[in-house]
């Protein structure tokens, strides 16, 4: 078919355009002496990529430079579009590319980070450093060389739709995928506002007293029946990090006069999870207006795994099974990798193609890794000077803000400007300067976002416990690390670096930013909950609590408690007393369908419907949950779930919700405890499923009836929770048999599906809107799944990262066999086999590349 004119103007101009990139290319070598071939040869390196039977590249290469430049390379070759928008989302340039409708995105960005201190971290590395991030920025250049002298074969189709070229990268670039995402997103997680909003509306609602009780029993901070990574036979957490309950200080009272609760949760903006503008801020509560807590408004509930060791394993030594939750994309969240030379040799894969591996193996040691949510971040309450607000008292003295200008290029509109401050905390997240306040975040790891990197790179190189460990103290974001031997040895981190807080310093809540709360210092490395080859013989986490006794995260959509997910895997990997990598992988399926939330209450709705007539239709409800086998499953792929089940269960959550724990909320703020986190046809989950905030406070009043207490604020409002019960049975009745009709065993709802997003989860474009795909059902497991069985003569490995290995879309909209070759597979529980030793990948290989670049 002939090109359109417009479609030949745009492919020009991209061509114009990519002809300025300035790349340094691999180009052949012309035609020379014997002499002179003889001198090039010297100072030349040589580059070998292998494809193997996925399209997963192997790199070969004798230096740090050159094995990097392979991958960057390769990686541009696979998903040079999804880096491009990655690389502008990270940095907040999206407007300039697509417009006015990202320009609160790009300035929500760029205010949550500094960049001159990424700068200043890249200027200050070792060598050896350095040449791994301009090695991979190399080689992603050297393949942008590639692509502006061939734009009508090699140029993805994406930017030819949208009308703009790819741009050279920096070591800055590579650098700030990973800070951007695995710091500034994943390790940000803060609600100190929105806590201290959520105080101050229960308090206007109900009272000083009875607000700050009913807060108290949301937002706890330490729950004894928490089940944990840790195991208890390991000791508790014991290092003093605050003392939450009565605030010994006072904030100042920003709210309105009258207070205005809607405005209080835009004013309030930035704390909640993470986003530090009220543009973001309103746009991830509006995705939890549409999708309910699942996936907690577009931030996913992370990761789980499981490993067992040389008491567990059969075998292997050691096997470990990853499930990374980041939720679901297309091109693929993970880009598969092997390295092999310089001091690496390692296969895995890894988001956002990082230059660190978080997934894979060595060879000698496999590590993985889940989301910690420990709390390294604090908001601090600024005074400002009501003569200039960025004047702030600190210590006595009014101090000048840090202050940096921002301009905002914006495709088809005017440049927009942003000033940013910075105060001794931290950047400033929302300043009020009528009511004489700003709020500062201080973050542990500021500063130290390259060494949590490297620290990520070199585990790598390890080969023991020891090395391993020196480089997870390294690590300063707060993440779960996981370690496995070919001797059977494993282990477990719950990495970050953590303040410690003066006494009296609430963790839930602001403190003044005058001084007097100002941290300590660090806790020592000593004091992260640890421990290596537990009795148990076995390691499992799904973002529980680390240990017991460790506080709570301060977010307000996460609370540690005895109702948590990680029983549904726990209590299968424990009642096998050896597990081989299959039984390993066959915990997946199980897991991924089960319901979280009915183990905890089917026992007392068992009891709530005791004394009901057989022919009592609440009875009848509850005998089929008890017959469930608690999957939400799709066997026959009609669409539908197969049990009616699937549809009691949220419609209970729902009424019990709204008639319990929500109605004691004022309206902004009970929209976080409305939903129980059941995804739906019409709205698939943004993120894995996770026992929900309100879920979690239903639990809580089951279990202190059960053992004949009570809370301290009557949530049920004089009832029993069978009584409460009954009612909200009753209600979901009506709710099913109006939808589905009276017959019970038609309420068999749509299922709902896990789409493959075609944007980020920044909510950014990385694909064109019809690369999006679904799986037949909704699974909650991880984005990928990479297991590594680990034994005394050999290292086997698999993985599964749907859709595929290629995101490269041609300019005629055409693909490789490995862009979707690998959502089957997914959509099936099963794997593909990840090559490691030079044996294997050559006799699988199926494409050769050789590279030249000049020695450096």
């Amino acid at each position: 078919m002939k090109p359109s004119p417009s479609h030949a103007r745009r492919t020009a101009t991209l061509a114009a355009a990519l002809g300025a990139l300035l790349v340094t290319a691999t180009a052949p070598v012309a035609a020379r002496s014997p002499q002179a071939a003889a001198r090039v040869t010297a100072t030349q390196e040589s580059v070998e990529i292998r494809r193997d039977h996925s399209g997963m590249p192997h790199v070969y290469a004798k230096t740090t430079f050159g094995l990097f430049h392979g991958y960057g390379y390769v990686v541009a070759q696979d998903r040079l579009f999804q880096m491009e928008m990655a690389r502008r989302s990270t940095q907040g340039r999206v407007a300039e590319v697509l417009g006015p409708k990202f320009v609160a995105f790009d300035k929500g960005i760029r205010a949550n980070y500094w960049p001159q201190s990424i700068h200043d971290q890249i200027a200050a590395l070792p060598r050896a450093d350095r040449d791994i991030l301009e090695g991979y920025a190399a080689g992603m250049n050297a393949w942008l060389a590639r692509v502006k002298a061939d734009p009508g074969r090699l140029i993805p189709k994406q930017f030819n739709d949208l009308g703009f070229a790819p741009e050279p990268w920096t070591a800055f670039d590579v650098v700030m995928v990973f800070v951007g995402t695995m710091a500034n997103r994943f390790s940000d997680f803060n609600t100190e506002i929105d806590n201290l909003g959520l105080l101050t509306a229960l308090t206007d609602k109900h009272g000083a007293a009875a607000g700050r009780t009913i807060f108290d029993e949301l937002k706890w901070v330490i729950d004894p029946d928490a089940p944990t990574t840790v195991p208890e036979s390991a000791g508790r957490y014991t290092v003093p990090v605050s003392t939450a309950g009565t605030i010994a200080y006072t904030l100042p009272d920003y709210r309105d006069t009258p207070p205005s609760l809607a405005r209080l949760a835009r004013h309030i903006d930035g704390a909640l999870l993470g986003g530090p503008q009220e543009a973001q801020h309103e746009a991830l509560l509006a995705q939890l207006e549409a999708f309910g807590m699942t996936g907690q408004a577009g931030f996913p509930a992370a990761s789980n795994i499981w490993i067992v060791g040389k008491k567990r394993a059969a075998g292997a030594s050691s096997i470990l099974l990853n499930g990374p939750q980041f939720g679901w994309f297309a091109p693929a969240y993970t880009f598969g990798i092997g390295l092999h030379g310089a001091g690496f040799d390692i296969v895995g894969n890894t988001p956002f193609a990082y230059p660190c591996i978080l997934f894979g193996h060595n060879g000698r040691i496999g590590w993985g890794a889940t989301a910690g949510f420990g709390d390294g971040v604090d908001i601090f309450a600024e005074k400002l000077d009501p003569a200039d607000p960025t004047r702030y008292l600190h210590k006595g003295e009014w101090k000048q803000m840090e202050t940096r200008s921002e301009t905002i290029a914006v495709k088809g509109a005017a440049a927009e400007t942003l000033e940013v401050h910075r105060t001794v905390h931290g950047l400033v997240v929302k300043s009020d300067p009528k009511a004489g306040v700003a709020y500062a975040k201080a973050r542990t790891w500021s500063g130290r976002e390259l060494d949590s990197l490297f620290g990520w790179v070199r585990q790598g190189q390890a080969t023991d416990w020891k090395g391993w460990l020196g480089q997870a103290e390294r690590n300063a974001l707060t993440i779960n690390w996981y370690y496995a031997d070919r001797r059977g040895n494993i282990g477990y981190v719950h990495t970050g670096k953590y303040p410690e807080r003066r006494a009296g310093h609430d963790l839930r809540l602001p403190v003044p930013g005058t001084g007097e709360m100002d941290w300590k210092g660090l806790l020592p490395f000593r004091s992260n909950p640890q421990v290596y080859n537990p009795d148990t013989g076995y390691l499992v986490n799904w973002n529980n609590s680390p240990m017991k006794g460790y506080p709570n995260p301060d977010m307000l959509w996460l609370s540690w408690g005895g109702a948590d997910r990680l029983n549904e895997l726990e209590q299968r990997l424990a009642a096998q007393p050896r597990l081989d990598a299959d039984a390993m992988w066959a915990l997946l399926k199980p897991t991924s369908l089960a319901d979280v939330n009915v183990r905890y209450f089917l026992p007392a709705l068992e009891k709530a419907v005791a004394g009901l007539p057989d022919d009592d239709r609440r009875r009848q409800m509850v005998r089929l949950l008890a017959g469930w086998d608690r999957m939400h499953d799709d066997a026959n792929r009609d669409g539908r779930y197969d049990s009616p089940a699937s549809a009691i269960m949220p419609a209970w959550f729902a009424a019990m919700l709204r008639a319990t724990v929500a109605a004691d909320l004022p309206a902004d703020f009970a929209k976080f405890y409305l939903s129980a986190g059941y995804p739906t046809a019409e709205a698939p989950p943004a993120g894995s499923i996770n026992v929900q905030p309100g879920v979690k406070v239903l639990h809580r009043i089951v279990r202190a009836e059960q053992k004949n207490e009570a809370l301290s604020h009557d949530f049920l409002k004089g009832r029993s929770f069978s009584e409460a019960s009954l009612q909200a049975l009753a209600e979901a009745d009506a709710a099913l048999t109006q939808r589905y009709g009276a017959d019970m065993a038609g309420w068999l709802a749509p299922v709902a599906k896990n789409k493959f997003f075609a944007s980020n989860f920044f909510g950014v474009p990385q694909a064109g809107d019809a690369e999006a795909r679904f799986s037949h059902v909704a699974m909650n497991r991880g984005t990928e799944n990479n297991m590594t069985a680990l034994g005394e003569r050999e290292v086997r490995s698999w993985d599964v990262a749907a859709p595929g290995q290629d995101g490269f879309v041609a300019p005629d909209g055409s693909t490789g066999p490995h862009y979707l070759d690998q959502m089957e597979l997914y959509d099936q529980y099963k794997h593909k086999p990840v090559l490691g030793t030079r044996k294997e990948i050559v006799k699988g290989t199926t494409r050769i590349e050789h590279l030249t670049l000049p020695r450096r």
